[in-house]
């Protein structure tokens, strides 16, 4: 029996075993996501591999042939997002060192030291910092109401650096999101944490689960799809 190949066309492979009932291919970033039932061996993953071959490298074509994201510098006047909304980064000297928001921007400040790569390390973990508490605060907001409408109790929430998905809910009901996903639409973000929470009553993603998404975000597939178009933005 052939082994789970670790990469394939340029893409690290991983599997994610869950109670769902289907089987399902996701690219996100640099990474093929397939993800099976339990039950399922690692010689069928091989073989549904080895049958969506060409859609992957199909796939793989046309994610490079798409302009690609100018890597950041952190320096003043770059663009980040929060819930959809444009915030300008503006880099200050001296100062308690960290990120704030304020308006329209996000201040960071450094040491006058720091200088070069050092600098742009140091500008990239104090936002990425910020970024992580924003989005515990803003997302536990967001399960508080919909835990209401929908009717269940999880139990924690917690953020992450996931790089191939955005949310998860695991038996006992704990949560976790990925914290990028604060750098989205509100209304991405609510389909994200309703599909979260609707796991709390059905566990796989069979249609009764779809239907349960569908009851409290009835655009849940153009949402789903807007991220599987612009996942890939948002986690740079």
């Amino acid at each position: 029996m052939s082994a789970i190949p670790k990469e394939l066309h340029g893409l690290k492979v991983e599997v994610v075993r869950s109670k769902r009932k289907t089987s399902a291919l996701h690219i996100i970033g640099d990474e093929l996501q397939i993800r099976v039932p339990n039950r399922v061996r690692d010689g069928k993953i091989v073989e549904i591999l080895e049958t969506k071959e060409r859609w992957i490298r199909n796939k793989v074509v046309q994610l490079q042939s798409r302009p690609k994201s100018k890597e950041r510098d952190f320096v003043s006047g770059e663009s980040f997002s929060l819930f959809g909304k444009n915030l300008k980064l503006k880099v200050l000297e001296g100062g308690r060192v960290g990120t704030k928001l304020d308006g329209d921007y996000l201040f960071t400040n450094v040491r006058s030291s720091e200088i070069g790569e050092v600098r742009k390390f140091r500008i990239k973990t104090y936002i990425e910092k910020w970024y992580i508490q924003e989005a515990y605060k803003r997302l536990e907001d967001k399960v508080i109401k919909f835990s209401e409408i929908i009717r269940v109790s999880p139990r924690e929430i917690k953020v992450k650096n996931y790089k191939t998905r955005w949310g998860s809910c695991d038996k006992k009901g704990r949560l976790t999101f990925n914290w990028h996903l604060i750098k989205a639409p509100h209304s991405i973000v609510d389909y994200v944490v309703i599909h979260e929470l609707c796991h709390m009553v059905q566990s796989n993603h069979s249609p009764k689960f779809w239907h349960e998404v569908e009851k409290y975000d009835p655009s849940y597939k153009d949402h789903k799809k807007w991220l599987k178009l612009n996942g890939a933005e948002l986690i740079r």
